[in-house]
């Protein structure tokens, strides 16, 4: 997280709160920005939504070119003083200084009706010649929407809740210049397909922000420029971004500037070229769905956990069209081309090339696809696409085989528990079993380290784990600097809503690794985790590695196309 300052002088030098109820000034500036700041835990448990307050106030904004105005709420406790928890309410950031405007009273900021009435005060009570709209939270992709609401059971806005709310606030009719999302993985096309009749421009991360999210010092680019368009400004929130966090980052970097007049190409695009797909399935001379499957496989997924959280199901459009150009070229170029010039400006980190829009294609959460694929075909979007994931859902579903031939292989540590049942106490992404391998724990502890994720610096593993009593995966980093692995911090479970940032692990915290159980007696084998022993942090997380004790054994896990795993009977390594 950000630095946060001593709030105590925070508050007497910055956060001067001036009470008032009148409406806004009625002189009309160049931008309104309205800020729907739902804090969740990012608040109550860090203080990053104080902080990010702190950043707008300290930006250097002058505010004759642009009206900054916030709704609070959506956490347990406010880190300053300032903020009440018992209210939502709408603030003015002016010259510095952060003005209570008027309460909306306890309200849900999952519910599309909180965030209608709050896009339309700020339009009817601040007029401007432009708009932008700014959603802080959590956010989860096409599936789970955006947020959390913690004072009302964690509440979410669906896209179809946005969708509400955008059309309830007159956005058809007076555009915003552009609706950003300061939250994980909403560079959808999906969500930019709903936007497009109600912004010009989306400005969005198709991947996982890091906890500190955006930069504020953005809105100090209006005071050079205060009529850039949205496209002028993304860019200009794409670059502080990338620039606050600095090319040695240990964190995962991506946002998008997207033109929302260009999506509906895109998603025509991606309808052609996965009707094609479609037809092959069906076809004995087309590409066959295994064709498809191992594709879909090594197509770049953003959100992934371990096998415990590995719902998000969310890719890259541009890495899809590529892992399926030999099997249908010209669709597949096709794509490539309006999404080219659809994706305006886009920076990130990644290991490999992705291009700033991302989709949800059903694999890993396959165990909840019934649901997902109801959510996905309410959002009415292209038909094709939308009959294509059905398609492969029920290819997924139902297979015509258990045996198929594996598309990654690992090795797996396992202690023997039992006669023929074993528990899984490593695993290494090598091919070779012999002696000398060495295999990690946590102080003490054996661990599986599951890859999710790797930047141009640095890998990323989760380890599926409880922590504090709430499921989640601790994240351990890799890279030149590290090569022994250091623990990065938390990432909580939180259904399909994926957390924004890790949240660190402190002296006090309790922690039980979780363990893969087997029995190789079986010939089907129900998942079962074993919850290892509690443990309280007395320091911090030590990653270790050392051989196998003994007595323990390794055999190999391969992974096939339909994403599950087989496991061969353990063997002693000599």
């Amino acid at each position: 997280m950000k630095h946060i300052r001593k709030y105590a002088s925070i508050l007497v030098a910055v956060l001067f709160i001036a009470i008032c109820t009148s409406a806004a000034r009625p002189n009309i500036k160049p931008y309104t920005i309205m800020i729907y700041m739902n804090g969740s835990d990012l608040e109550s448990d860090f203080g990053a939504a104080t902080t990010d307050l702190i950043e707008i106030l300290e930006s250097g904004l002058d505010t004759k070119n642009a009206n900054v105005i916030i709704l609070t709420g959506g956490t347990k406790r406010w880190q300053n003083a300032v903020i009440p928890e018992t209210e939502c309410i709408i603030w003015e950031a002016a010259d510095g200084v952060l003005s209570e405007v008027t309460s909306l009273g306890m309200v849900n900021m999952g519910k599309p009706s909180t965030l209608k009435d709050f896009i339309s005060y700020g339009m009817n009570n601040y007029p401007a010649e432009k708009y932008g709209l700014i959603l802080w939270d959590h956010g989860g992709g096409s599936i789970a929407g955006f947020g959390h609401d913690e004072k009302f059971s964690d509440a979410s806005l669906t896209l179809a809740d946005m969708q509400l709310a955008f059309e309830e606030a007159g956005l058809r009719k007076n555009k915003l210049e552009f609706l950003g999302f300061d939250a994980c993985l909403m560079a959808t096309i999906e969500m930019a397909v709903i936007a497009a009749d109600y912004a010009h421009v989306l400005i969005a991360s198709e991947d996982l922000e890091p906890g500190d999210g955006w930069d504020y010092v953005f809105l100090s680019a209006l005071n050079h420029n205060p009529r850039m368009n949205g496209f002028a400004l993304g860019e200009v929130i794409v670059d502080t971004f990338m620039d606050f966090y600095g090319p040695n980052s240990d964190e995962i970097l991506n946002l998008s500037v997207i033109d929302l007049a260009r999506i509906q190409p895109v998603m025509a695009a991606m309808g052609r070229l996965m009707s094609i797909a479609s037809s092959s399935m069906k076809s004995p001379e087309g590409p066959s769905f295994n064709d498809l499957a191992t594709r879909r496989g090594i197509t770049r997924t953003f959100g992934e956990g371990s096998p415990r959280d590995n719902y998000s199901d969310m890719v890259d459009i541009g890495n899809m069209a590529l892992t399926l150009l030999d099997l249908f070229p010209n669709q597949a170029m096709a794509l490539l081309r309006t999404l080219d010039s659809c994706v305006v400006y886009h920076r990130h980190n990644s290991d490999t090339e992705v291009y700033g829009l991302s989709t949800f294609y059903i694999y890993g959460g396959k165990s909840e696809g019934i649901e997902s694929l109801n959510t996905y075909s309410n959002l009415n979007m292209d038909s094709s696409y939308t009959q294509y994931l059905h398609h492969f859902f029920n290819g997924l579903v139902n297979k015509s085989t258990m045996h198929m031939d594996p598309i990654r292989s690992e090795l797996a540590l396992w202690q023997p528990i039992s006669q023929n049942r074993y528990r899984m106490a490593g695993l290494l992404q090598t091919a070779t079993a012999g002696e000398g391998l060495l295999w990690p724990s946590l102080n003490g502890q054996p661990i599986t380290m599951y890859p999710i994720m790797q930047t141009s610096r640095t890998r990323f593993y989760a380890v599926p784990a409880q922590i504090n009593g709430r499921e989640g995966d601790i994240i351990i980093i890799f890279n030149n600097s590290l090569p022994q692995g250091q623990v990065k911090g938390i990432r909580y479970r939180d259904g399909h809503v994926i957390q924004k940032g890790h949240d660190p692990i402190e002296r006090g915290d309790k922690i039980a690794i979780y363990a893969l159980e087997w029995d190789f007696d079986k010939s089907v084998n129900e998942v079962n985790w074993h919850k290892g022993e509690t443990f309280t942090v007395t320091g911090s997380l030590h990653l270790t590695w050392d051989t196998a004790p003994m007595g323990y054994r390794v055999g190999y896990r391969f992974t096939n196309l339909f994403n599950e795993v087989e496991y061969t009977t353990p063997f002693v390594c000599n």
